[in-house]
């Protein structure tokens, strides 16, 4: 099977590589695939070009969470696949289809073979593949981006960044409509994509922390997927969920990645829309 390779070889653990193109090249070939070539290097619209004119089947996206994001939309809709390599800092979405965390071994562990159906979201719009999250919280991608190359000191903005946030008095700025005449307000939103080949729809969890030990507990649970079990959360579940703000802009993240929308934010649950080569842990 022809395949292609797009690097962001600036994202996390890629950024330690020294030749990462030639490393994942040498791994796809090992494992059975053959490569078309990409300009190493170049930027990812660049690359992104050449996959267009190439004649891959397959195309392999090496980066973070919002890297693998823009891919996925890049090629919903057109008849190639999508074969997602961890290259960020958390990696939720590699982890979801039980891929290594080490980008190499990620793609040695591939096989040629069928794709699956793989469902994504969007939210007003923009599709995400792991999670989006609305609300104050958001603010803190910024800081993530200053942290990244500046070692021990880089980390200081975020870690400030994260004790704002933690002993802010909750807004309470959002709401969601639990059922005819029921609503909750709460400080964040989060919604998580179902579990791969699942038939579950959306998770959404309203954060209503009350206190400072509220607002670890659910830092915690939300860090461990587990933030819709937090006594303090309102949750629902389904193909399509709205978050209502206070204000007319709103500020929300696409695996991690931060932008600014309308109020209401909807999110909808598009099922199959998205052709994945099947990775080790779903195939």
């Amino acid at each position: 099977m022809k395949a292609a390779l797009v690097v962001n070889d600036r994202a996390g653990s890629l950024s330690g590589l020294v030749a990462p193109r030639a490393a994942l090249e040498a791994a796809l070939r090992e494992a059975g695939f053959e490569i078309v070539a990409v300009p190493d290097n170049a930027q990812l619209d660049e690359q992104w070009a050449a996959v267009a004119d190439s004649p891959a089947e397959i195309v392999f996206v090496a980066g973070g969470d919002g890297t693998l994001r823009d891919g996925a939309e890049r090629l919903i809709g057109t008849d190639r696949v999508f074969a997602p390599l961890p290259g960020g800092t958390m990696n939720r979405v590699c982890t979801r289809f039980g891929l290594s965390d080490d980008p190499v071994r990620a793609a040695r562990d591939y096989r040629p073979g069928p794709s699956v159906a793989l469902d994504v979201a969007t939210a007003n719009g923009q599709i995400f593949l792991y999670q989006s999250i609305v609300g104050a919280p958001t603010r803190l991608m910024r800081f993530r981006e200053m942290q990244r190359g500046g070692g021990t000191r880089g980390w200081l903005p975020l870690a400030r960044a994260v004790l704002r946030e933690l002993f802010r008095p909750s807004s309470r700025a959002l709401a969601i409509r639990l059922g005819p005449g029921h609503h909750a307000r709460g400080h964040a939103a989060v919604v998580t994509m179902p579990e791969p080949a699942s038939p579950g729809g959306l998770t959404l969890a309203l954060t209503r922390p009350q206190g400072l030990r509220g607002r670890i507990r659910q830092a915690w649970r939300w860090f461990r997927g587990r933030l819709s079990e937090d006594p303090d959360v309102a949750a629902r579940e389904g193909d399509r969920l709205a978050v209502h703000g206070r204000v007319p802009w709103l500020r929300l993240s696409l695996d991690g990645e931060m932008r600014i929308s309308t109020s209401p934010v909807r999110f909808r649950l598009h099922r199959g829309a998205l052709r994945l080569l099947a990775p080790p842990g779903l195939a």
